[in-house]
């Protein structure tokens, strides 16, 4: 079936960049869903809350691969991870609760700016040679909190904004990325799980679903994200750190983009 193999080709794309960068399953499982889901008849009232809930769902399971081959390479700071881990539940819990009741069109456009400012920053930190903030427990949590809500609304663990707050705190980008991923993990599982919960309160009863989680499509794409995940890993410890910093905040752009027009 055409929907398997674009959804194989799509898991595998997001695999192999959450294991580098940190972000891509959502990148790239989000805008994919919101356009396939319809096709496979879904319909449209439903589908952006099933693309969301489906996406944390594969980002969740994509992220055991990753942070397991990060963990074996000593990429992860376990330390930052149990500061933050709280902090970061509570938030994504915040956000779902919230998730349909706050206007779609200011969120968009408050994150895709926060992206839009986070990208510039990454890509001139260079050129203003500005030194790390040093960061204290609050810091963290406080970060952890927030980026938690954020991560609800765009059907990730918050990778596109754990890691370049991780790397202002001071962390190497290839340890920022692999913490921020197992951050992620128990985030993502948590939305997830929340996400579906709410579609089964709200009587969401559609072939091939649970709640709002679509099982085909979380199954093909999840298949193939899990087994790029690890190359994309040791790619994330071999490229120099300067490089991964650039091509992180050149993802952002259109991301941003893609998160302000919807």
């Amino acid at each position: 079936m055409l929907s398997a193999l674009i959804f194989l080709a799509g898991g595998a794309a997001g695999g192999l960049l959450l294991g580098m960068l940190g972000v891509g399953t959502a990148l790239v499982a989000v805008p994919l869903l919101t356009l396939l889901l319809p096709w496979l008849g879904v319909p449209a009232a439903v589908a952006p809350l099933t693309a969301l809930t489906t996406s944390m769902a594969v980002v969740a399971a994509t992220s055991v691969s990753s942070v397991l081959s990060h963990h074996r390479l000593g990429n992860v700071d376990w330390r930052v991870f149990r500061t933050t881990i709280a902090a970061s539940l509570l938030g994504v819990a915040l956000g779902s609760a919230v998730a349909t009741h706050l206007p779609a069109v200011a969120l968009r456009v408050i994150v895709a700016a926060f992206l839009l400012y986070t990208a510039w920053r990454m890509l001139t930190a260079s050129a203003r040679k500005t030194a790390a903030t040093p960061a204290s427990p609050t810091t963290y949590r406080l970060g952890g909190a927030l980026i938690g809500v954020a991560g609800s609304f765009i059907g990730a663990g918050g990778g596109v904004l754990m890691v370049p707050f991780l790397s202002g705190r001071g962390h190497p980008m290839t340890r920022a990325i692999a913490t921020s991923t197992a951050i992620g993990l128990p985030v993502t599982v948590l939305g997830a799980i929340l996400y579906t919960g709410l579609g089964l309160r709200q009587g969401v009863d559609l072939p091939g679903q649970v709640g709002y989680l679509h099982l085909p499509a979380f199954l093909e794409i999840s298949a193939a994200s899990v087994l790029a995940a690890p190359l994309g890993a040791r790619l994330a410890s071999r490229i120099p750190a300067p490089l991964l910093k650039r091509v992180f905040a050149v993802i952002l752009i259109p991301l941003a983009v893609k998160i302000a027009v919807g």
